[in-house]
């Protein structure tokens, strides 16, 4: 039983994986054609990833760096864009 519920979770993760992939990329049109700023959105998680895979040299603890500079900046993100329009 608890075979066929981590390989159901596994699709379920695959799935979402896929689709993530899917509107990104249909999205992606409209978003690289607007500016050079989405481009840089795009571009930016591989960046992340292989400079922590050069530094770590595995991909496990690159996709962990990945997720948590990603996480970390998209905080300060939220941070500095409300703290903007705080003070506006």
């Amino acid at each position: 039983m608890v075979t066929a519920l981590v390989y159901l979770c596994l699709a379920i993760i695959g799935i979402s994986v896929l689709m993530m992939v899917g509107f990104g990329l249909k999205n992606a049109g409209s978003t690289l054609a607007q500016s050079k700023l989405g481009l840089a959105a795009f571009a930016l998680p591989v960046l992340i990833f292989v400079v922590a895979f050069a530094v770590d040299g595995t991909m496990t603890g690159a996709a962990v760096a990945t997720a948590i500079a990603l996480t970390i900046s998209g905080l300060a993100a939220l941070l500095i864009s409300g703290a903007k329009s705080l003070f506006s």
